[in-house]
């Protein structure tokens, strides 16, 4: 039998393309029952507009993507106490591309804060991408972005595991059969 698994690995990470389904995945992941975190990034936004902060890429990137790894940090850490699996909206290694920091502090920071090795990746979907108050690009730049987040993960050693194009009912039950798999195969 497989040793028994450590909190960061019920930690599973969906990200990817913009619009492309995460959040409306989280969200029914959540009316099940399941713990998760909302994209750190776009929840602080929303906090700073609104306070009417400042904190905002547009006036500070640096700071904004400092209190964006921090409060990921700290979601991370609050992750521990809930019960099964968590799930992501982002998470930290895609966070870490933005702050500027050194090669050691980067992995340093990236195998501190270790989550599920398979990582759930959203494929720009044009089909289903609106703009809103929060999405102002337009798919263009969803599908530009698409990469580099991808490979923010695959650098750092995780899986990925491409969602299908599917209704939102069919996401939930693809990324729960994954997860059922990896606690069979680890034994839990």
């Amino acid at each position: 039998m497989a040793a028994p698994l450590k909190p960061g690995n019920w930690y599973y990470v969906i990200t990817g393309a913009s619009g492309a389904g995460k959040s409306t995945l989280i969200a029914a992941l959540r009316e099940l029952g399941y713990a998760t975190v909302p994209e750190t990034a776009n929840t602080i936004l929303r906090e700073q507009r609104k306070l009417g902060g400042t904190l905002l890429p547009a006036t500070d990137r640096k700071a904004f993507m400092q209190a964006v790894f921090e409060r990921s940090v700290a979601d991370f850490e609050r992750a521990a106490t809930y019960a099964g699996p968590v799930f992501f909206d982002r998470a930290i290694p895609e966070w870490l591309r933005f702050l500027g920091w050194k090669q050691a502090a980067c992995q340093q920071a990236l195998a501190k804060y270790r989550y599920a090795a398979k990582v759930f990746v959203a494929q720009p979907w044009a089909e289903i991408y609106q703009r809103d108050d929060e999405r102002v690009h337009h798919f263009d730049q969803a599908v530009a972005s698409y990469p580099p987040t991808v490979s923010a993960y695959t650098d750092a050693g995780y899986q990925v595991c491409s969602l299908p194009q599917q209704p939102v009912a069919e996401r939930v039950t693809f990324v729960l059969n994954e997860v059922a798999a990896d606690a069979g195969r680890h034994g839990s």
